[in-house]
């Protein structure tokens, strides 16, 4: 079978898509991308074709003065020249699916005509991605709406009623969803879904002799977040204290930070190697890195950034037991020290981590959605 999946440049969104396209090309489906052109490397490295929506990427580019939000907002999410861009694919691509991120809007109004089974991949917890009182519920409402008279569609009273026509998969489990009871008919939550990558060979950079807990400090690699400042004020809080510190930096600027002798920086290590030997994460609290040391049984502390789900996935895994959630602009060093020396003190934080590792690892999102995908997609020919 064929399967053509909608996509955009964003940070967590891509690893979900990309794990259930590994898993439907292992049982010897033929997946398709189509996005925005500063994906392409990614995707095709990863032996996926790729087709860049051109009226998309013109107008993404015809906002190239704007600031980086109104580009996300104008160029991608609320993007009207999405929609033609989308059934001109659809039809050329003949897929027998049609998966489409949940973030682009004119996308998944396009999918509902495009002729061909179309769901959804909600790529974080639904409640979470559009709460009610969140930054995108506030931000894209309106444009939203806009957009949709302008094609014939009626205006929608919140963000996620432009969801209520499509089958979701959501790549998270209820439990990591702070309005899973409010949930549409149509979601499912099949589980986190992680990407498949080649081993890489890391190796802890201390000697097998040392017995300190080992804190993983990784946050977004998105270029819309400014990490500089959480690293720097982990590092401080940190130093000098019982614990081996590892960052994976991303895309932040690091050139002179202030580094402590206990910790070891690297723009990036896989988190399938890494997180087995964590004793506990500072994150953002973007759900990709969030759920994958959940899946390890390992507590986390938040520095969540303003924007997106970040700010309500940390204040739901703190009420969940399983973290602290901090004010990530505004914590000092010793905040974060006391949040990081609490948690590896009490055991009850590891605890309800462990209990979240076993209903994530019950729950295998990659092999749910690639099996959603085949049934929506039918028998084959």
């Amino acid at each position: 079978m064929r399967f053509l999946f909608l996509t955009w440049d964003g940070a967590g969104n891509q690893p979900p898509a990309i794990g259930i396209a590994q898993e439907l090309s292992i049982r010897g489906h033929e997946v398709i991308f189509a996005g925005y052109a500063s994906q392409r490397s990614r995707f095709e490295e990863r032996g996926f074709a790729f087709r860049v929506l051109a009226r998309s990427q013109a107008a993404f580019e015809g906002l190239a003065a704007a600031p980086r939000r109104t580009r996300l907002l104008g160029g991608v999410m609320v993007c009207p020249a999405q929609r033609e861009d989308v059934l001109e694919v659809t039809a050329r691509e003949r897929a027998d699916a049609i998966l489409v991120d949940c973030l682009l809007f004119a996308a998944l109004m396009a999918a509902e005509d495009a002729g061909a089974p179309a769901a959804m991949l909600v790529h974080s917890a639904p409640g979470a991605l559009l709460h009610p009182d969140g930054f995108l519920e506030r931000e894209l409402l309106e444009p939203l709406n806009a957009m949709r008279v302008a094609v014939g569609r009626k205006p929608v009273a919140r963000v996620r009623d432009a969801w209520a026509r499509l089958p979701a998969l959501c790549a998270t489990i209820p439990q990591l969803d702070p309005l899973a009871r409010e949930a549409l008919p149509s979601f499912a939550y099949i589980g986190p879904v992680f990407e498949r990558t080649p081993p890489s060979g890391w190796r802890t950079p201390w000697p097998s002799d040392d017995e300190r807990p080992l804190v993983l400090v990784s946050f977004s690699t998105s270029e819309d977040w400014r990490q500089r400042s959480r690293i720097q004020r982990t590092l401080d809080g940190l130093a000098g204290r019982p614990y081996r510190v590892f960052v994976t930096t991303g895309k932040a600027d690091v050139e002179g930070l202030a580094i402590p002798e206990n910790a070891m920086l690297t723009p990036y290590a896989p988190h399938a190697e890494v997180l087995p030997h964590v004793s506990l994460t500072v994150t953002h609290a973007g759900h990709g890195t969030l759920s994958a040391s959940l899946a390890h049984s390992i507590p986390v502390v938040c520095l969540p950034n303003s924007m997106s789900d970040q700010m309500t996935l940390a204040a739901h895994v703190e009420t969940l037991g399983a973290g602290r959630a901090l004010d990530g602009a505004a914590a000092t060093a010793d905040d974060i020290a006391m949040a990081v020396e609490e948690i590896l003190a009490d055991q009850s934080y590891a605890a309800a981590a462990q209990r979240l590792a076993e209903l994530i690892a019950a729950t295998p999102g990659r092999l749910n959605g690639a099996s959603r995908l085949e049934a929506l997609a039918g028998p084959r020919s």
